[in-house]
């Protein structure tokens, strides 16, 4: 038993999960971006779609939102993390 060779496949090391975790967290931001992207793209293209019927107050809402994804993906940039 003193010389049996330790089973790598079982090992949990704290290493393994951090990388884990960063890898899954990397991926959701990927998504997000992705996301985020076609989801400005879809509110710049000025069809009528978002903008008709609307009252004052949704459509501030809606460049409100607008305005705070491309802020969200310019902090992205930022901290070097949009791999």
């Amino acid at each position: 038993m003193l010389k049996a060779k330790k089973d790598t496949s079982l090992d949990n090391s704290p290493e393994i999960n951090k990388s884990k975790e960063e890898q899954d967290f990397n991926d959701l931001i990927k998504d997000w971006t992705m996301t985020s992207q076609k989801l400005l793209l879809a509110m710049n293209s000025k069809e009528k779609i978002f903008t008709e019927n609307k009252d004052p107050k949704s459509l501030m809402a809606f460049g409100a939102m607008g305005a705070h994804i491309n802020m969200a993906l310019q902090a992205l940039k930022a901290t070097g993390s949009n791999q």
